[in-house]
């Protein structure tokens, strides 16, 4: 399967990003307007990831996925700085399939001032549309934000993300298959 995002071996154009490039210019108040996490979403991603939310604590890492990550259009080897931009903008994605469901992950960091701020951010994406997203932040006024795990629901008994510490670090996050968390 080709990545969202990279040229097929016959050199037609990229599939898509779902993330894209809009995430370039967001300030980290996006993700802290309402318990629903923003207007940066449409109201259909913002009522997902609310759903998410409540579903997210519940499962544990039961092994590593293996992923290929590569530069994302946000990243500002991409998109020129200009301005209202973030700074320093890394933009990495990765794709790869459970069983027959296509999944696209984004991991996404930058800066911005007026006050100073930094966030990283996981949006992930099943058969194209968005099904989780977290953020961790934090602004030179003393505030943090912290969004904990990001997951995909595959099926009953299996889900992909990223564990509660994805922030730490870097680079982007281990992708883990998940399995409930039963307590055992």
């Amino acid at each position: 399967m080709t990545d969202i995002g990279h040229s097929s071996p016959s050199g037609s154009d990229p599939e898509p990003c779902p993330l894209g490039t809009r995430w370039a210019g967001w300030n980290i108040n996006v993700f802290m307007r309402g318990a629903s996490g923003g207007e940066h979403l449409t109201p259909e991603e913002r009522e997902v990831v609310r759903r998410a939310r409540r579903r997210r604590l519940t499962w544990k890492p039961i092994s590593p996925q293996p992923v290929e990550w590569s530069v994302g259009p946000g990243d500002a080897t991409r998109l020129a700085d200009g301005d209202g931009l973030l700074s320093r903008r890394r933009h990495l994605h990765a794709s790869t399939t459970v069983g027959t469901r296509s999944i696209h992950i984004d991991w996404a960091t930058g800066m911005g001032g007026g006050p100073g701020f930094s966030y990283k951010l996981v949006h992930i994406y099943v058969d194209g549309a968005l099904v989780d997203e977290s953020a961790h932040g934090g602004s030179s006024l003393g505030f943090t934000l912290w969004g904990g795990p990001a997951l995909a629901i595959i099926r009953r008994e299996l889900a992909i993300g990223v564990a509660s510490d994805w922030f730490r670090g870097a680079g982007p996050p281990t992708v883990w298959l998940m399995t409930p968390d039963r307590g055992e």
